[in-house]
């Protein structure tokens, strides 16, 4: 042991009746850079430097002890705060973030995956930087154990590493979480939406999303129907819901329907003021049936509708200037 309490080779060093332990634990946060920190899982914990043991009672020390202390504690790279054979080349120790509070989960509190000490965390602009750039994965605490029981009953610092004590220690964020997050800003949830509600919000976009194709594919159809004058105004509303409830039913009415509607003109020429009284009249109801269908508007604007409704009716020209 180093009388100046260091640690030396990563194990544990005696100070005060405790020792003072190095200690992986993964980020619980979202977004690629996290404000909220597992320090220490609940339980039995066993780590490169020992077992240790995090309980209500070691939570209410731990958390007592910060307060007391009365200041933040820093997450620094690689445990160089603690000097010694963790000293940088430089002899420097740049914070990487700062510890602000401390809370403990229990095991089922609060719908939380996981229990433990956590931490509220302000990263430095260094220490997001790195985070966000996957230089460093995994945080690791500096804990005092009490060797009488084994709890841990304060926290000395926290470092950024890549190399954690704990086996099998998750990372700050994995695949699971990365994805987790870019579901919440897409769907527009606040980053600490529970697991839950962000597969209820998935769940209702995939379903908007569905009826919107489904709606748009039904408006083709009858668009197309009606194009080829197979199908009059009057029975568009009967045709949607047929091609949203069946395509294959609409697709089958479709190929045995007759031509009710003739494009273009068959009878005798009418005067200039005829045909304009005409030209009015179809425009107003083409707008009137598209303004009465949101749906139209995923296919076509008002003035194309209403153009290709003029042009049906005047033989392609759409001017009725006959």
């Amino acid at each position: 042991m180093d009388p100046s309490g260091g640690v030396v080779g990563g194990g544990p060093v005696a100070v005060q009746g405790s020792e003072r332990c190095l200690v992986a634990a993964a980020v619980v946060g979202v977004d690629g850079v996290p404000g909220r920190v597992l320090l220490v899982p609940w339980g039995e914990v066993t780590s490169a430097n020992g077992r240790f043991v995090v309980d209500e009672l070691s939570a209410r020390e731990v958390i007592a002890a910060f307060t007391a202390h009365g200041t933040e504690v820093p997450i620094d790279y690689e445990h160089q705060s603690l000097g010694g054979a963790y000293s940088s080349p430089s002899g420097q120790a740049p914070a990487a973030g700062w510890i602000r509070a401390l809370g403990a989960v229990p095991p089922g509190e609060g719908g939380e995956v996981l229990a433990g000490l956590f931490a509220e965390v302000e990263w430095t602009a260094g220490g997001r930087e790195k985070l966000a750039a996957k230089e460093y994965r995994y945080l690791s605490p500096v804990v005092l154990v009490r060797k009488a029981d084994r709890r841990v009953v304060a926290l000395h610092s926290a470092a950024l590493t890549n190399k954690p004590a704990i086996a099998g220690m998750r990372p700050i964020v994995n695949r699971a979480e990365a994805s987790l997050a870019g579901l919440r800003v897409q769907l527009g949830l606040a980053s600490d939406s529970e697991v839950e509600a962000v597969l209820v919000a998935a769940e209702e976009r995939l379903r908007q999303l569905a009826r919107e194709s489904l709606l748009r594919e039904a408006g083709e159809r009858v668009l197309g129907a009606m194009r080829s004058g197979r199908l009059v105004p009057a029975q568009r509303e009967w045709a949607m819901s047929l091609a949203m409830r069946d395509p294959a039913g609409f697709e089958g009415w479709l190929a045995t329907a007759p031509q009710v509607v003739v494009p273009g003109r068959t009878d005798g020429p009418r005067s200039k003021v005829e045909w304009g009284r005409d030209r009015e009249a179809i425009a107003a109801s083409a707008r009137a049936v598209f303004r009465s269908d949101p749906s139209l508007a995923l296919l076509t604007s008002e003035e194309a509708w209403v153009g290709e409704a003029l042009r049906d009716a005047f033989g392609g020209t759409g001017s009725g200037d006959r």
